[in-house]
């Protein structure tokens, strides 16, 4: 196997900055926002957000995934203000 990172489109998110900026480091894991890697300085929406794994362990992606997985069930909570519209949320 080969590589450094994963790509992960987050179903029902329009732009996933607001749910990495504030969710990730409450939930102690790093994602980076796919509208970093977007002409327009990170203002240009993305539903994608990429994650390292070059150096992480099996266990450490397994929670790492789950952790996000309850940042998307959070934003998409009534009244959650996540940006998800009310929509069902998952990445894929």
């Amino acid at each position: 196997t080969a590589g450094m990172f994963v790509w992960l489109r987050c179903v029902g998110v329009d732009d996933t900055t607001q749910l990495v900026m504030e969710g990730a480091q409450e939930n102690k894991v790093l994602f980076v926002p796919g509208s970093a890697f977007l002409p327009g300085g990170g203002k240009t929406p993305s539903p994608f957000v990429r994650a390292a794994f070059s150096t992480a362990s099996d266990e450490d992606i397994d929670e790492a995934l789950r952790r996000l997985a309850g940042m998307l069930r959070a934003a998409r909570a009534p009244n959650s203000g996540g940006g998800a519209g009310g929509h069902s949320t998952g990445c894929a």
